[in-house]
């Protein structure tokens, strides 16, 4: 039993000790922005911003509807919101709701992936398209790719 104990309180003080810490992002935070519609007032959606800074994994984004249109396909765009209006950025994703109008995606970046964006301030936006019309937006927010 005194052995057992011994081996135990060992392996915990190697694997203790060999961990890595994590580290989040001291520059950009996660950030959680709700999706809106003013036409829906039963609709609710998020995106969850998460920039990871990792060696694999640069940024995740989840995104979320409860209520929107059933059985309906969205295009989740990030948006630049400049003082003349908002300009298309790029596409993540593809949001498909279920026969509830409910529905999940999400979008992964690698680290090579914002290399060239390393030290922008951006301020943009997401946007959920139907078509050509943009259906739900969040509002813009400041972010920093270190």
């Amino acid at each position: 039993m005194r052995n057992l104990i011994r081996v135990s309180v060992l392996v915990t003080a190697l694997v203790v000790g060999t961990a890595v810490p994590a580290s989040a992002d001291d520059v950009y935070h996660t950030e959680r922005l709700e999706f809106t519609s003013a036409s829906d007032s039963d609709f609710h959606g998020q995106i969850i911003n998460i920039h990871a800074n990792g060696p694999v994994i640069g940024a995740l984004e989840r995104y979320q509807v409860v209520r929107a249109a059933p059985q309906t396909s969205y295009a989740v765009w990030i948006q630049l919101c400049t003082d003349a209006g908002f300009v298309d950025f790029i596409p993540t994703a593809e949001l498909v709701t279920n026969r509830q109008g409910n529905g999940h995606a999400q979008a992964t970046f690698t680290a090579q992936d914002l290399e060239p964006f390393s030290g922008a301030v951006v301020s943009i936006r997401w946007v959920l398209r139907s078509g050509d019309a943009d259906v739900y937006t969040t509002a813009c927010t400041t972010v920093t790719i270190d």
